[in-house]
Formats: structure tokens, C-alpha cells, sequence
């Protein structure tokens, strides 16, 4: 029994999953006949070791989309936020650029103002020392002008108070308004991925400005120390709209979380008014605005609970009345569980509403007609099991088409509004046709299962076309727990199949994009309902494909949740799974609450609560029965040789969970590898991504020896 390949052949196979690129991001521009696609792109680039986001643009013939010609692509890695004029030939780009003169290596964030295709202004908005860094993040980050293209707005950190420590008091001037013996304060944050981000300010800059003008090129609009801006949109030359996130009990992460306590506000940029949408009860997200119907939607749940469940979508009409849009249910719709909609997301007549969800195990894009609340599936693209919507302009939609068998496509469609569920849209395809080389072709296979209690979960296996008998499965079930593997393709399930493994994806009860019920269903059984059902459905897929996989090398790769369910998995059926790998694993939910950035996760995962009232659950009988869920309390049982990924600096899983596993393995007398990378709970870098995947295959191969 063993695995064949080397680690010459491991790192080409990475290298080649390496040059999978992925469509983030695209917009639509109409001049005259024609239709002016630009993308936005991501690919790994090992050379310099970081991912790279490049643009094309693809001009296609508005009377029938058929592609005339195609821009060379050019990196864009620099450009952080962009905005686009809605009148003119105008675009803002917030550009990130090493600083040559830090010695901390610093950023210079340097926003840039285009007109007619040449740089018509550039500034460092650190020299306005109006404010502390810009956010360009995707949780709070914005960047966006003015109806009329005269302000632009953008959100940065608040302007710190000079600090003077102890020993310089007395020796150096004090500047006015300085602070003594603050310095070593600690400053609550938003925890995972948004480090040093507490205090964002609304930030208007003045788009014709000047130096030596006495009016200030930014002007900040003051905002309550109890609550967070973000997600800022204009809904006309005096009025903005945006989320605002309180910080009572305290700041929580809040990337990956849509469970924040949230409204959506618009303020006077004139005379600093605000006026509130929706109940502090509940959540807020994602507002877009129709500029012609003066309409605004956004997404909405109640607070608190799963760190993520279905999104309500909400309308604030112009007179300021806010209706929650109730939508049915069926196979093909379970609700809306993306925490975003797209960019640009109306029809040009308002009553229209483009978005992508999960449904089940596959990532859809839908139509909701506002007048009749209906909810309508789009049609697929060829070659496409799934898609994702990129953008809406008159009338015109942008999509990526997506599968586990073939990296993404662009597809360009145009639908009539009064007629979205008679007449299917026509795709036309625009990126070449993505297909893997054919020794490398990859199939799949999906199993549904449906307990007594009729709440589905599915398992779908990816698996090499050409596989043989006697093919190793690694198992990899997502993380969350209320998160879902859809069917987009995945570079490191390319990278696994080049080296002849067939990979498991398992959607347990606890997925999103399976209905609330089934989601609800997780809470207070973490560590037993969804390790049963993922062994279970590795069981059955086994025993249905038992010509092709080889039950005798099945191996377990997860992180986070997943994380906390492969260490499960190992301790609980430790004759079944040959070796592990796990990313930031959550190890033991007790030790973790103090420390980590989501303490109410512990709390409403082990059925404690719904995580609002985080001091009432500072008792010890809190704190067995989170240990009772945990991997930590099957680590005596355990075989199966563990290796173990982990971020130094994670917010969410802290690495304390780890040492404290392997401390445990060790002096069981299991064969253990800790690896500590200088990164996040992501472990997204590319150095550290390639270092973790390929040590991954080859703790599998060596398992065996």
C-alpha cells in the first residue's frame, strides 16, 4: 500500500493549479453598439509570492453580444478601491504603494483621480492628516462619488491623539491635545482580518481641490463612539446611506459574520442629520440604491444566533418605509444566504432585484420581482452547473459560470425585466472555453441523504476521470459550521487529483443554503449530528464507488470548523481515517471563548444561548459542557499520525488551540507535526498556502510508510 509521487511531482502539480485564474469582480459600460466589459481577475503569482489582480476588457456588440475584440490584461494589484463617475469619464482609484521612505515598511495609500484617460489629480491622503488609514477591506471599505462627480466618500480610521510617553514629559514639547501615558492602551478592534480597524470615520473629499485653497480638500462627518459606518452608498448629491454596527457588548469579529447587531442610516453630508432604518435588534448589510425609483434595498436577519443563516431583503421606499420582501421556498430556492448582493444590482426599471446564493450544494443566481415578491432562477450557461452574478447595466447582465470540473467563465446576457420568467436568458460566452487538460479532467458524483427528520444534507465527490482502483479520498468538510462547499472549482481539489486522489465535500445539517431549519438543527449537537453525518456520508460514497476508492486510504483535511470536525472524526472512528492534516483547528471551545475574537460562537454552537449576554456565561458548568463538545475530549483515542497548520497571529481559532492538541497527541504517543506560519486563520498567503498544501500531500504519503 502506497502512494506514488514524488515531491517534484506534488510541487508541479501546485504549480499548475497555481495558474487557475478566478473572476472576482466585473462592470458594463454602453457607448454607442457597443458593450464594454471590464473584468477583474485573481491568480496566484509563486514568482512573487502573492496573489495578483489583474483587468481585461472585452468589447462585445450590443445588438447581439458577439465578442469583437480583447484587451491584453494588465495588473492591477495596487488599486485597492475604485469608483466610477455616473456622468462623465471619471474614475477614483485609492492605490496602495510601498513606501521607499519607511523603514517599517510601510503603505502609502495615494488616491488618484482619472479624467478622460489621463491622471488629473493624485494625493497622499496621509499628508491631509485629517484622519488615520483608509479602509479598503470588503467588510467596511466604500469609495464612491457624488451623483453630480463633485465629492467622493470613503471611510478611514479616526484621527489618533498624539501620544507622549512618561520619560518624555517634561524633556520634549507637548503638542496641543497631546495625551500622556496612553500609548501601551489596549484598543478594542474588529478582531480577525480587520486588526487596528475600531473607529471609522466618514471621510468627503472634495474632488476639484486644490492646495493652497482654504477649504479643506476632506471634511469629516462626526459619528457616535457607540456605533461603526460602513458600506457607504450616495442617494443623492446630499444624502448618504450606509450600515452602522454597534459595539455593545463589545467589538466582535465580524468578517465571515453576519450576525452583528446593525441599521442602516442616512445622513446629511451638510448638516451631519442622521435618520435610522430598521430595528437595533436586528442586522443590516449591503445597501444599493436605485437612483431613478430613489429606492433602497439591503439584506437583514435578526441579530445575534448562527454566525450566519438566511438574509431577509428589505426596501426603504422613498417616503422612508421599510418592507421586508417575504419570498416562497422551494428545491431550487432555499433563500438568500450571500452577505452581499452585486455592485450594481437593478434592472433599469427598478422593480428587479439580481443576486447569488447557495442552494444546496450549488451556487445560483436569481431575479426578485419586487411587485409580486416572486423569486426566479436565471438559466445556465453552458458547460455551467452554477453561477455568479457580476454585474447589471441597462438591462444587460454580467455572470460567471461556475463547476467543479472547469475553472470559471464569463458569460454576458441581456433579459427583458417585464418578461424575466417567460424568456430564459441567452448567454454569450467571452472568456475562451476553460477546460482541464484531458489526463487531468476531473468528474463528480453528488448523494443526498434525508434523515427521519426529512432536513436534507448532501455529500458531492470530486473524483479524476481517468482514476483507477485503489484511489485515496481525502475528506474535507467545510468550515462555519453554518457555511456550505459549493460547486465552484477549487484549486487545491486540482491539485489533490493530479496526484490521484478523489476529494469528498460534505453539506451536514448546519449548512446554509438547506433551509433555517436544518440550520437551527446544529445548535448545542456540534461535535456529534455533523461528525456523524460526515462520516456517514463518507461511508456510503465509499461503498457506492468501492470499484474505484480504496477504503483503506481514507484521509481527513479541514480547518476551523472543519478543523474541529477532522480531529472529531480521527478521535471518534480512529480505525477508519489513516492520517490528518487541519488548518487552525478548534480544538477545545472552553479554553477558546476567553481568547478568541467570536466568544459567542462557543456560546451558541454548544446551545448555551444565542451569544448576546456574554457575561452570564462566566460559570464552570458553561465551560464543561463547551469542553464536552470538543475534539480535545476523544485526543486519547486518537491514531491516526495529525498534522497541524497554524497562524500565528489568528484572531478567530487562536494557535493556543493547536499547541494545546499537540501537547495532548504527543504524550499520547501520536506521530505529530506542528507548523506555525507568521499569517491569519486563513492562511491565504501564497507562500504559506503552498507550503501548508503540499506538506499536506506528503504527511498523506508518508503516513503510509
Amino acid at each position: 500500500m502506497a502512494l506514488k509521487y514524488t515531491i517534484e511531482e506534488a510541487v508541479t502539480a501546485w504549480r499548475r493549479a497555481s495558474q487557475i485564474v478566478f473572476y472576482n469582480a466585473g462592470r458594463l459600460s454602453i457607448q454607442d453598439d457597443v458593450v464594454d466589459v471590464t473584468v477583474t481577475a485573481s491568480q496566484r503569482n509563486l514568482a512573487k509570492e502573492e496573489s495578483v489582480r489583474f483587468q481585461t476588457h472585452f468589447i462585445v456588440q450590443k445588438s447581439n453580444l458577439n465578442l469583437l475584440s480583447q484587451t491584453p490584461s494588465s495588473d492591477i494589484s495596487t488599486e485597492k478601491l475604485v469608483a466610477f463617475g455616473s456622468k462623465s469619464n471619471v474614475t477614483a482609484i485609492i492605490r496602495e504603494t510601498p513606501d521607499p521612505k519607511s523603514y517599517e515598511k510601510k503603505n502609502k495609500q495615494i488616491l488618484e483621480i482619472w479624467k478622460d484617460n489621463y491622471l488629473w489629480n493624485s494625493v497622499d491622503l496621509q499628508h491631509l492628516d485629517k484622519h488615520g488609514k483608509v479602509y479598503t477591506d470588503g467588510t467596511f471599505g466604500c469609495l464612491g462619488f457624488s451623483p453630480d462627480e463633485k465629492h467622493l466618500v470613503y471611510l478611514a480610521e479616526k484621527k489618533e491623539p498624539k501620544k507622549q510617553s512618561f520619560l518624555q514629559f517634561g524633556v520634549a514639547a507637548s503638542a496641543e491635545g497631546t495625551k500622556l501615558g496612553i500609548e501601551y492602551d489596549f484598543v478594542e478592534d474588529w478582531g480577525e482580518q480587520l486588526v487596528g480597524k475600531s473607529q471609522p470615520v466618514i471621510c468627503i473629499y472634495k474632488v476639484d481641490w486644490e492646495p493652497f485653497q482654504s477649504e479643506d480638500a476632506v471634511r469629516i462627518l462626526e459619528a457616535s463612539n457607540e456605533w461603526s459606518p460602513g458600506q457607504l452608498v450616495w442617494c443623492s448629491n446630499q444624502h448618504l446611506a450606509g450600515v452602522a454596527w454597534y459595539h455593545q457588548p463589545r467589538r466582535l469579529g465580524i468578517i465571515y459574520c453576519s450576525n452583528r447587531p446593525s441599521q442602516i442610516f442616512k445622513v446629511d453630508v451638510s448638516s451631519g442629520k442622521y435618520d435610522w432604518f430598521g430595528l437595533k435588534s436586528n442586522t443590516a448589510a449591503s445597501p444599493r440604491h436605485h437612483a431613478e425609483s430613489n429606492t433602497l434595498a439591503y439584506l437583514t436577519s435578526l441579530a445575534y444566533g448562527p454566525h450566519h443563516k438566511e438574509q431577509k431583503i428589505a426596501i426603504i421606499s422613498p417616503d422612508g418605509t421599510v418592507k421586508q420582501v417575504q419570498t416562497d421556498y422551494s428545491e431550487s430556492y432555499k433563500g438568500m444566504y450571500n452577505q452581499s448582493f452585486p455592485e450594481r444590482c437593478w434592472s433599469s426599471d427598478g422593480k428587479l432585484v439580481f443576486y447569488t446564493t447557495p442552494c444546496k450544494s450549488s451556487v445560483q443566481s436569481y431575479a426578485l420581482v419586487l411587485d409580486t415578491c416572486k423569486v426566479h432562477k436565471l438559466s445556465l450557461p453552458d458547460g455551467c452547473t452554477g453561477s455568479v452574478v457580476l454585474d447589471v447595466f441597462q438591462d444587460f447582465i454580467l455572470v460567471c459560470g461556475v463547476s467543479l470540473t472547469r475553472p470559471d467563465q464569463l458569460f454576458i446576457g441581456h433579459f427583458n425585466p417585464a418578461k424575466i420568467n417567460e424568456e430564459p436568458i441567452q448567454w454569450k460566452r467571452l472568456s475562451g472555453n476553460n477546460v482541464l487538460p484531458s489526463a487531468h479532467s476531473l468528474a463528480t458524483d453528488v448523494l443526498s441523504f434525508k434523515p427521519e427528520d426529512q432536513m436534507e444534507y448532501e455529500a458531492t465527490l470530486v473524483f479524476p476521470q481517468n482514476a483507477s482502483e485503489k484511489t485515496p479520498l481525502i475528506v474535507i468538510p467545510h468550515g462555519g459550521p453554518h457555511a456550505v462547499s459549493t460547486d465552484q472549482f477549487k484549486s487545491e481539489v486540482y491539485f489533490f487529483s493530479q496526484l490521484g486522489y478523489a476529494v469528498l465535500f460534505v453539506n451536514y445539517r448546519g449548512s446554509t443554503g438547506f433551509g433555517e431549519q436544518s440550520l437551527y438543527s446544529l445548535l448545542g449537537k456540534v461535535g456529534a449530528q455533523d461528525v456523524q453525518e460526515v462520516h456517514h456520508a463518507t461511508v456510503q460514497m465509499v461503498e457506492k464507488h468501492s470499484k474505484v476508492l480504496d477504503k483503506e486510504l481514507v484521509f481527513l483535511f479541514g480547518g476551523s470548523h472543519g478543523g474541529f470536525l477532522v480531529t472529531h472524526l480521527s478521535g471518534q472512528y480512529p480505525d477508519f481515517y489513516r492520517a490528518v492534516s487541519t488548518r487552525n483547528p478548534v480544538i477545545d471551545m472552553a479554553s477558546m471563548f476567553p481568547i478568541t475574537d467570536i466568544a459567542d460562537w462557543t456560546i451558541v454552537e454548544s446551545g448555551l444561548g444565542d451569544g448576546s449576554e456574554l457575561e452570564n456565561l462566566l460559570e464552570p458548568q458553561s465551560f464543561s459542557k463547551m469542553w464536552e463538545f470538543s475534539p480535545i475530549r476523544y485526543a486519547k483515542k486518537v491514531k491516526a499520525p495529525t498534522l497541524l497548520l497554524v497562524g500565528k497571529v489568528d484572531r478567530r481559532v487562536p494557535p493556543t488551540q493547536s499547541m494545546e492538541y499537540y501537547r495532548a497527541l504527543q504524550l499520547s504517543g501520536i506521530k505529530t507535526r506542528m507548523i506555525l506560519y507568521e499569517d491569519c486563520h486563513s492562511l491565504s498567503q501564497i507562500p504559506f498556502d503552498t507550503d501548508a498544501l503540499i506538506n499536506t500531500a506528503l504527511w498523506f504519503k508518508e503516513s503510509l510508510q
